[in-house]
C-alpha cells in the first residue's frame, strides 16, 4: 500500500509459521514495520523488526533478544490490565533470505486516528474546537489511568504528546477509548542497545521538543522519570482545550526550549488565556513546574488533584501496585537530548510529529517514534509509533493504518471504555514487586531476585569515585534470595549472647592511609568511634556497623547464608532495567538515602573535621545511621531498603580491576582487599549513590560506615 521498498526480503514469509508478511508499511533509521495476517487466527497484525540491530554481533543475540522478552512480559502484563495500553502479541528472531538478524515483535492491529489528528488538519492548520476541562478531563482520563498504572510500576513514557494517543474508532466524543502507545520502557537495554549500534555510528534520542519538559533539554533540572510525563501530560491537556494550538510557543529547538524553561512566562491555562479556576490553574502551576522536585511525582497524584480541583466528586483512586507483575524488568529511561537526529528515509520530518507541518524544524523524535506519514493523492494514510518500550532507543512501534483524515463526528465511540481496577491510594514512589511470586522459596526477611544478565559497572569517566567500576561490561547472576534490610544490631547482638558470632567492636577501625598524619588518622578514629552501634542504647533497629568482614561472613554462615557476591549486590541494587539509582532516575534527596546532607555538616564542624559538599542539600536528621526501612522513597525495584546509604556493605569478593579497567588500577596493590558497596551515612560524593559504585577494603577494617546484609540461594 505505501509502495516502499522491502529491504530484507520479507514480504510474502511466514514468521514463526504464522505470520504472513504482507507489505512494507513503513521504515526509519531504527527499524522497519510490516502489515501481516495471523494465519491462525485469520487477523491482521503489525510486525516491527529492529534493523538497527542487523549487523549486531552473534554473541550479543541472545542477551538483546533476552531484554526484548522482558519488555514484552511488561507491556503485555501492563496492557492486559487497562484497554488504554497498546497490546504486545509475540515476540522472537528471523534471519532474512540475504542473512540479517532481526529480532522482531508483533503488536495489535489499530483502527482509528491519532489524537493530533482531532486537533491539526493535513496541513498542520489548528482545527479550532475548543474544549472545556471538565470535557478535556474526562476524554483523556483513560489514557491518565493507564500511565498511572505504568508509573506506579517504574515506567515512564518520555514522549507524551498528540501523537502518541490513540482514538480506536476514529471519534473523539464523551467514551471514546485513547489508547497510549509508544512506551519508554527500554532502560534494560540501553547497554546493550549502545553496543551494538556502535558499529554503524548510530546515535538515539527520545523525546519531541514541542512537549519537552524542562529535564529533556537541560539536565540541571533534575532526572527524567514520570514527573516528565506530567509535564507533557499538562501540555497535551491544555492544547486540547486550545482546539489544537500547542502550549509551548516556538519553532526551532532553542525557541522551544527556552519556552519550556522560561521562569517568567509558564505555559499554564491562565497564562495561555484560557478562563479557568484559581484551583485548577494552582494544579497545573505544579505540573509545569520547572524543577523536577516541585512537580507532581507521578500521574495518579496529579489527576487526582486535578480532579479535586474541578469539583468531581466520588472520583475513584488511581490504581496503585499489582503483585501480579512480578518477573518483568521496568524501570526508566533517561533522555538523550544531545543526540545526533537521522531523518527517516532521508526526510525531514516536522516537530510536530506525524502529520504535522511546522515550517523549517527537523522533528528530535523522528528517528526513534516510527515512519513518517506517507501521503498519496489526497489521501493521508498515516503510521503512528506506539507500544513497548524499545522506542526511545530503537523504535519499537504498534502501527496502524487509516484513510483520510478523520472526521470528528463520524462512528460511534466504542462500547468498553477503559476502566482499570482503582486500588485506595496513590504512592508517591510505588517500585514495581519484582520476584514477589516466588518469595516463598527465601528464608523470611529476604526478596527473591531472579537473576539474568545485566551490565554491572560504570563507563562514566567524570567522577574519579567511579574509577575502581569502570568498564561496564556484561555479567549474569543466577536466581538468589537477598535481605531485604541490613542486618540490625540487635539481630547481631542476639547472635552473639548465644555465643556464636564474636561481639562487635565499640572503636571505629581502618588501616592509617600512607602520607596521613597519625594524629588526624587517631583524631578521626575517636570521632567516629562514637558512631558504633554495639552496645548503645535504642539503635536496635539500626544497622550493626563496627564489624569486620571475617565477623560479616560468620553471621550469614551461622544463619545459614552467605555474604552477596558484589555482582549480586549490583545487580540487586540497579535493578535489571539499568536505572541511575535503585529507586529510578530521580538524584537523591533527604527523602531516599541516609548519606550526607546539611545535619552532616554541622557534626563535621562541631567535630572540627575538614569541611565536605554535601552530597544533597537537604537534612535527613540522622547524623550515624538510621533506623533500618526509614527511606522508603529509596526502595529498590525488588523492594529492598538502604541499598544506597546508612552504612557501606561487606560482599563475598576479592577485590579486583575489572577486564579492560584502566591502566593506573593494574599497578595497584589489592591483596586482603574486599569489596564494600552502597555508600553510607557520611558519605558526600555524588557517585556514592551510584550502585556501580566499589571500593577495596581491608579485612580487617572496622568502621562505623561498613555494616552487612546476607544473600541465600533459593529453597527447591
Amino acid at each position: 500500500m505505501s509502495g516502499l521498498e522491502d529491504e530484507f526480503g520479507l514480504v510474502g514469509t511466514v514468521l514463526a509459521d504464522k505470520y504472513r508478511i504482507d507489505s512494507v508499511i513503513g521504515a526509519g533509521g531504527f527499524g522497519v514495520v510490516y502489515r501481516a495476517h495471523h494465519v491462525i487466527w485469520d487477523q491482521p497484525v503489525a510486525v516491527k523488526c529492529f534493523t538497527a540491530l542487523s549487523s549486531a554481533p552473534a554473541s550479543m543475540r541472545d542477551a538483546l533478544l533476552e531484554g526484548f522478552i522482558q519488555e514484552g512480559k511488561l507491556l503485555s502484563a501492563l496492557s492486559s490490565r487497562t484497554a488504554a495500553i497498546v497490546q504486545a502479541r509475540d515476540i522472537g528472531s528471523v534471519v532474512t533470505p540475504s542473512g540479517s538478524w532481526l529480532p522482531y515483535m508483533v503488536l495489535e492491529w489499530l483502527e482509528g486516528a491519532p489524537l493530533n489528528s482531532f486537533l491539526r488538519d493535513e496541513h498542520d492548520v489548528p482545527r479550532g474546537v475548543t474544549r472545556s476541562a471538565d470535557e478535556v478531563f474526562q476524554l483523556l482520563d483513560g489514557a491518565a489511568r493507564a500511565l498511572a498504572l505504568a508509573h506506579n510500576h517504574g515506567v515512564a513514557h518520555r514522549d507524551i504528546k498528540p501523537d502518541n494517543f490513540f482514538v480506536v474508532g476514529g471519534a473523539l466524543s464523551p467514551g471514546a477509548t485513547i489508547k497510549v502507545l509508544d512506551f519508554g520502557i527500554a532502560k534494560v537495554m540501553q547497554s546493550q542497545a549502545a553496543t551494538a549500534l556502535a558499529t554503524t555510528g548510530t546515535q538515539i534520542t527520545s523525546f519531541t521538543p514541542n512537549y519537552g519538559a524542562p529535564e529533556q533539554f537541560d539536565r540541571r533540572h533534575g532526572a527524567t522519570g514520570p514527573w516528565t510525563d506530567v509535564f507533557g501530560m499538562a501540555l497535551v491537556f491544555i492544547e486540547m482545550m486550545r482546539g489544537g494550538l500547542p502550549p509551548l510557543d516556538g519553532e526551532t529547538f532553542m525557541q522551544l526550549a527556552f519556552a519550556s524553561q522560561n521562569p517568567n512566562e509558564r505555559p499554564t491555562p491562565r497564562g495561555r488565556g484560557l478562563d479557568v479556576s484559581v484551583a485548577v490553574e494552582e494544579v497545573f502551576e505544579t505540573a509545569l513546574a520547572i524543577t523536577v522536585t516541585e512537580r507532581f511525582k507521578n500521574m495518579g497524584a496529579f489527576w487526582t488533584a486535578l480532579a479535586g480541583a474541578l469539583g468531581i466528586s466520588d472520583y475513584p483512586a488511581m490504581p496503585t501496585v499489582d503483585k501480579a507483575i512480578a518477573h518483568t524488568s521496568t524501570g526508566a529511561h533517561p533522555s538523550l537530548t544531545n543526540s545526533k537526529v537521522t531523518p527517516q528515509l532521508g526526510t525531514t520530518l516536522p516537530i510536530g510529529g506525524a502529520g504535522s507541518a511546522r515550517t523549517g524544524v527537523t522533528q528530535l523524535a523522528a528517528t526513534e517514534e516510527g515512519p513518517a506519514p506517507a501521503r498519496a493523492g489526497g489521501s493521508l494514510p498515516l503510521l503512528v509509533a506506539g507500544g513497548l518500550g524499545l522506542v526511545a532507543l530503537l523504535g519499537v512501534a504498534a502501527f496502524f493504518l487509516f484513510t483520510g483524515p478523520p472526521k470528528p463526528e463520524v462512528t460511534d465511540p466504542p462500547d468498553e471504555p477503559s476502566t482499570p481496577d482503582a486500588p485506595a491510594e496513590v504512592p508517591v514512589v510505588a517500585p514495581p514487586d519484582v520476584g514477589a511470586a516466588a518469595t516463598e522459596t527465601c528464608p523470611e526477611g529476604m526478596r527473591s531476585v531472579s537473576g539474568g544478565k545485566f551490565f554491572m559497572g560504570s563507563d562514566n569517566t567524570e567522577r574519579a569515585a567511579l574509577l575502581m567500576a569502570r568498564p561496564a561490561h556484561q555479567v549474569e547472576v543466577a536466581p538468589y534470595c537477598l535481605d531485604v534490610d541490613e542486618v540490625t544490631v540487635a539481630d547481631y547482638q542476639a547472635c552473639s549472647e548465644r555465643g556464636e558470632c564474636k561481639r562487635a567492636f565499640k572503636d571505629s577501625y581502618w588501616p592509617k592511609p600512607g602520607g596521613a598524619k597519625k594524629a588526624d588518622w587517631t583524631h578521626q578514629r575517636e570521632v567516629f568511634s562514637a558512631l558504633c552501634n554495639e552496645g548503645v542504647e535504642g539503635r536496635g533497629d539500626h544497622p550493626i556497623n563496627c564489624v569486620t568482614w571475617a565477623q560479616a561472613q560468620h553471621y550469614c554462615d551461622v544463619h545459614g547464608k552467605r555474604l552477596p557476591t558484589e555482582a549480586e549486590w549490583e545487580f540487586a541494587a540497579r535493578g535489571s532495567d539499568g536505572r541511575v539509582f535503585p529507586w529510578g532516575d530521580e538524584p537523591p534527596t533527604a527523602k531516599h538515602a541516609n548519606v550526607c546532607g546539611a545535619e552532616c555538616l554541622r557534626w563535621r564542624e562541631e567535630q572540627k573535621l575538614e569541611p565536605v559538599e554535601p552530597l544533597h542539600p537537604g537534612d535527613d536528621g540522622h547524623v550515624g545511621t538510621a533506623p533500618i526501612g526509614s527511606f522508603p522513597q529509596g526502595r529498590t525495584q525488588h523492594e529492598l531498603d538502604d541499598m544506597i546509604g546508612n552504612v557501606f556493605e561487606w560482599t563475598a569478593d576479592n577485590f579486583a580491576p575489572f577486564p579492560g579497567a584502566p591502566e593506573q588500577l593494574g599497578a595497584m596493590d589489592f591483596a586482603g582487599k574486599r569489596v564494600i558497596r552502597g555508600g553510607a551515612f557520611n558519605s558526600s560524593e555524588p557517585a556514592h549513590a551510584d550502585p556501580a559504585l566499589r571500593y577495596p577494603q581491608d579485612e580487617s577494617t572496622h568502621t562505623h560506615a561498613i555494616g552487612f546484609r546476607c544473600a541465600a540461594t533459593p529453597e527447591g
